[in-house]
């Protein structure tokens, strides 16, 4: 007899009492035999869009940790990690990584994840450090004098009011200043700096020997061991952030890793099981499915779809679902995901009759199928 399963299967509520789409007159289109079907240009093109299964060559993560990574990934602005930096020790933290139990500095993990094609990784910033202690990245910017090599260097900007032609250093009378915001000169107010003042010059006036420069000396300084050096020796470390690399390939992860798994299930329920076949349909139109059974000893057949999106499962993505589904007719269709599920999907795969399975983790989806699988052909007398 067919393996028979203790463990509950859990039933997804309803999340919308949203109407069903109008897709009712999806079915009869597939309705007679292949000469009498008609595919209507709409249809045509959800046909199309419904073969464009994904076919990540992506190896699956180390660890299972890696979904959990990618989840919180979404959470994030732009879905970009990005790091924090420790300029006294020198160090580079990813705080994200706390939130799955990882190191925090545990970069091998994300650049894991880069070669498995999950994330991208590009140059957040380039810290200048200091080449005699390149541990360190807490160096600061300082301006000398170039006459007595004085710290004590100000900045000057020379300003004039648009209006009356009035000229003046910023010493003398600052226009950014909004309780001296009326000319001196003219005695209008100064509502907007930006369109009423220009600023034609800026040069630099050092305070100890009061001489007035166009360029002051520039120099890093190393902050952690107090000594200066200069910019052209400076070493540049590079930070980086990750960022997902689209939303399919992201969330899809564990994509291959869950097809093997749910094949070998197939088949030790008797199925001659395929990855990524070719089918044709009622309509005479092939189409890609993600995984296809067919039983050896019955003529039962089931279709399973894997769907993930970053924005959760739409009715977009059920529509491309619903086409081969119509036109091939199986037994059982099957939609599983780890996506989040928009309002209305889970009426319109009731209405339609496929089975939504929708887990925050592709181990639980598979115990889910495997009891689905097994109570199915328990009811119907299977034998193994």
């Amino acid at each position: 007899m067919f393996r028979k399963k203790t463990n509950e299967n859990s039933k997804l509520e309803s999340k919308s009492g949203h109407k069903i789409v109008g897709l009712d007159n999806i079915s009869s289109i597939f309705k007679g035999n292949s000469n009498e079907a008609k595919i209507e240009p709409k249809i045509e093109k959800l046909i199309e869009e419904s073969t464009r299964i994904d076919d990540s060559d992506s190896p699956k993560p180390s660890t299972s940790k890696a979904v959990k990574l990618i989840q919180e990934v979404q959470k994030l602005k732009d879905r970009t990690i990005t790091p924090f930096v420790d300029y006294n020790e020198g160090l580079i933290f990813y705080p994200i990584l706390s939130k799955i139990g990882e190191v925090q500095d545990n970069i091998t993990c994300l650049d894991d994840l880069v070669s498995d094609g999950i994330l991208e990784k590009n140059i957040y910033e380039k810290l200048i450090v200091c080449p005699i202690h390149p541990d360190t990245h807490s160096s600061s910017v300082r301006l000398y004098c170039p006459k007595c090599h004085s710290l004590n260097v100000e900045k000057l900007n020379l300003f004039e009011h648009k209006i009356c032609g009035y000229i003046t250093e910023n010493t003398n009378f600052d226009f950014t200043d909004p309780e001296n915001s009326r000319c001196p000169s003219c005695k209008k107010s100064i509502k907007n700096f930006e369109k009423e003042i220009r600023v034609p010059a800026m040069w630099y006036q050092c305070i100890d020997c009061v001489e007035k420069f166009d360029n002051a000396v520039i120099k890093l300084h190393c902050r952690k061991y107090e000594h200066d050096f200069d910019t052209n020796s400076g070493q540049f470390v590079p930070t980086y952030c990750y960022k997902l690399k689209n939303s399919e390939s992201s969330i899809n992860s564990d994509t291959n890793q869950i097809k093997d798994d749910l094949l070998k299930l197939l088949q030790g329920f008797n199925f001659d099981a395929n990855l990524n076949i070719q089918i044709k349909g009622k309509s005479n139109n092939v189409h890609e499915i993600p995984i296809y059974g067919k039983s050896s000893i019955t003529d039962e057949s089931i279709l399973i779809f894997i769907k993930n999106q970053s924005d959760g499962i739409n009715q977009s993505d059920m529509n491309s679902i619903l086409v081969p589904k119509l036109d091939i007719d199986p037994t059982k269709t099957l939609l599983l995901t780890v996506s989040g599920i928009n309002d209305g999907v889970e009426n319109l795969a009731k209405h339609y009759g496929i089975h939504l399975i929708a887990e925050s983790d592709f181990s639980q989806i598979i115990t889910r199928v495997e009891k689905f699988v097994s109570d199915w052909y328990s009811e119907n007398g299977g034998k193994k």
